[in-house]
């Protein structure tokens, strides 16, 4: 058999990777939930209505520039004619990417010194993994992110007259496939730097800097463009998908949660405290319907692929990728809100290079015990990986099947042959539902929506307080646990919406026999409700929300706004005020009769659009404190709103355990300077 030479070889790992993909592709076609939140805006570009998800508004709704530009490029392809045509278009594109990566890492392997058995493995490690695979054609941007990856790496150990060129077109691409990118691009030029071998890369630690300035400056030269035109576009560079996200991380208190974990991380893993293990995981583990020796090797291979990096006599490549690994598990673990499956690629890339490579210096030992054992664990993780992805193909053929189209497409496509022009709809997975029924969404946690992230500033996160101010005219929710309508609004499914129809796949699903089905059974069921009377009832300069119309009434001579709880009334502060004053509380007849209320609580929080304060919160009890029976006052100083801003405060009552008689009253708030 003749031998392969090295281009050949390369061509045939990037065969592979393409085949392998589209073979994934063509058994479950499988399209993720994000693709079609994207494709709405792609769509819009290639017919003339610009890069926006909704028509006429601005709004930056993908994170990924790449992720949406080429998707509009393949439906260009299409004549304008197929949404089905565009993504196989696309999913030729990302299959031409995954090849791509897998050729140049193992082409980089060989060419630094990792013998045949240890390239192979990388390059058929990374390739058959469930998530990589999954996330390559589903529509999703991770295989360019990997490309990118691959070529940083490359572009790393190629010392030569374009080495700034390569590196800076490589963090360029990364800054265009997603914008945390600068996180690995950290830290691979860090690990490379700190870890720097002069034999190996030909310059010492000072002209390392030096290249990475002129790799920025490349970097800046075709990543800028974008930044310029999404200034000018949507009148700002941030996704709007990073602020709705962003808000539900925590913002500082993230960053105290990595600084008090990052460090702990080997010792974390094993207690399943971190997301590292994800990264050797089908997407969403932690539904538990795995088996369990798949956590305890993921466990494995996530706390060996941590620690290599601190190990003096492990290669300087290995050490950056474990450096890399460990730095981009800990952000993955302790700053997002959610280890989001579609990040984890990234991540296994670099445990992947870790693993091989560290594999591949224990070869050299040249000992038969330690080759054989080398052989055995490769194999092992190879086998187990492969168990994996074909259970992760089942699990999202059988979803495609049962839940996106056999559901949440079904849901998205009657309520645009039911809903009426202007109407709105609120739900948590946007997708299928917001493409498919073209209604202007509310989605949760608002990456298509701008009324939703700053109605989380007004209003707080609460869906209860956000559906009554947001008043959407459709709700699409899980039935069972905290997120249906009765169980976190009572009032709201009593008094102002409709149920109107039950949608679901949930005995369908268990009667499937697939790894993973808990994740199906999450999305089987769904129910749709209608708006039939309103929430909001504004008046004279306030918005009020309240399951019931509120009234004007007179108390002790003061006039106060009668608000039903749980309700809230928003106000404009006047530019020049900086003090606050008023009367809030209950009507006499609240504590009449045999049924008195149980009390409130009395809340005002001051928002300037960037940041939400609680100014002041008060529980009353009438019924039982005599004292707390006449209207109570407050003066409060404000915050000083960021230049450019306008202040608005917030005024909000929750009742306690029952909301009986629980009419309660705020004066018209007044301002002084």
């Amino acid at each position: 058999m003749t031998r392969l030479n090295s281009s050949q070889a390369t061509r045939l790992v990037f065969a592979i990777g393409f085949l392998v993909a589209l073979a994934f592709a063509l058994y479950t076609d499988h399209v993720w939930e994000d693709y079609y939140i994207t494709f709405r805006s792609s769509k819009n570009l290639a017919t003339g209505h610009g890069l926006v998800f909704n028509h006429g508004d601005r709004l930056h709704t993908f994170t990924s520039p790449l992720g949406v530009l080429l998707p509009a490029v393949s439906y260009l392809l299409t004549g304008n004619t197929s949404d089905t045509g565009a993504l196989w278009i696309f999913r030729a594109m990302c299959g031409a990417a995954l090849g791509g990566a897998l050729a140049l890492l193992f082409q980089w392997a060989r060419r630094i010194g990792y013998p045949l058995v240890a390239a192979a493995f990388l390059a058929a490690f990374v390739a058959f993994d469930a998530k990589v695979l999954d996330f390559t054609i589903n529509g999703m941007e991770t295989p360019f992110m990997l490309l990118f990856l691959a070529y940083a790496l490359w572009a790393h150990w190629t010392p030569g007259p374009r080495q700034g060129v390569h590196l800076g077109a490589a963090w360029a691409g990364l800054m265009w496939t997603r914008p945390d990118s600068f996180i690995y691009i950290g830290l691979v030029a860090a690990g490379v730097w700190l870890f720097n071998d002069p034999q190996r890369t030909g310059m010492d630690r000072r002209r390392l800097l030096a290249l990475f300035v002129r790799a920025g400056l490349v970097t800046t030269a075709l990543y800028g463009p974008w930044l310029v035109w999404a200034t000018w576009y949507y009148g700002t560079p941030v996704p709007n998908t990073i602020v709705a996200k962003g808000a539900q991380s925590g913002g500082l208190s993230a960053g105290v949660r990595f600084l008090e974990n990052f460090w702990k991380m080997p010792w974390l893993i094993w207690q399943g405290k971190t997301s590292a293990e994800g990264a050797f995981l089908p997407s969403y583990y932690t539904f538990p319907t795995w088996p369990a020796w798949t956590f305890a090797v993921a466990r494995a291979s996530a706390t060996l692929a941590s620690v290599l990096w601190l190990l003096p006599r492990v290669r300087a490549e290995v050490r950056v990728a474990s450096l890399t690994f460990f730095g981009g598990a800990a952000y993955l673990s302790f700053v997002p809100y959610f280890p989001f499956p579609w990040y984890f690629p990234s991540t296994f890339l670099f445990g992947a290079v870790a693993l091989a490579g560290a594999a591949g210096q224990l070869w050299g030992v040249r000992h038969i015990a330690t080759r054989t054992m080398c052989l055995a664990a490769m194999a092992a993780l190879l086998c187990g990986g492969l168990v994996l992805t074909i259970g992760t193909a089942r699990q999202v053929r059988t979803q495609q099947t049962l839940i996106e189209d056999g559901n949440r497409r079904v849901i998205g496509e009657w309520l645009n042959a039911n809903a009426q022009p202007g109407d709105t709809v609120f739900m948590e997975p946007l997708g299928y539902i917001g493409y498919f029924s073209g209604l202007r969404t509310y989605d949760w946690p608002g990456m298509s929506s701008g009324e939703m992230v700053r109605a989380k500033l007004v209003v707080g996160t609460n869906w209860d307080a956000l559906v009554r101010y947001l008043q959407p005219t459709w709700l699409v929710l899980r039935p069972d646990g905290i997120g249906d309508l009765p169980a976190f609004s009572p009032d709201l499914a009593t008094a102002n919406y409709q149920f109107v129809r039950e949608f679901s796949r949930f005995d369908d699903v268990r009667s499937v026999d697939v790894p993973g089905r808990a994740l199906l059974e999450f999305d089987a069921r769904f129910r749709v409700y209608h708006l039939k009377k309103p929430t909001r009832h504004d008046t004279d300069g306030m918005e009020i929300a309240s399951p019931f119309p509120p009234s004007v009434r007179q108390i002790a001579g003061v006039s106060v706004q009668l608000v039903h709880a749980p309700g809230t009334v928003v106000i404009d502060v006047p530019a020049n005020a900086h003090v606050v004053a008023g009367q809030f509380g209950f009507p006499p007849d609240a504590i009449a009769g045999d049924r008195p209320t149980d009390g409130a609580t009395f809340r005002i929080f001051w928002t300037d659009g960037s940041r939400r304060v609680e100014l002041f919160s008060r529980e009353l009890q009438p019924s039982s404190q005599p004292a707390e029976r006449a209207l109570q006052n407050y003066r409060l100083d404000l915050p000083a709103a960021r230049p450019g801003k306008t202040a608005r405060l917030t005024f909000e009552t929750e009742p306690g355990r029952t909301s009986t008689k629980d009419w309660t009253c705020w004066s018209r708030p007044q301002f002084a300077p």
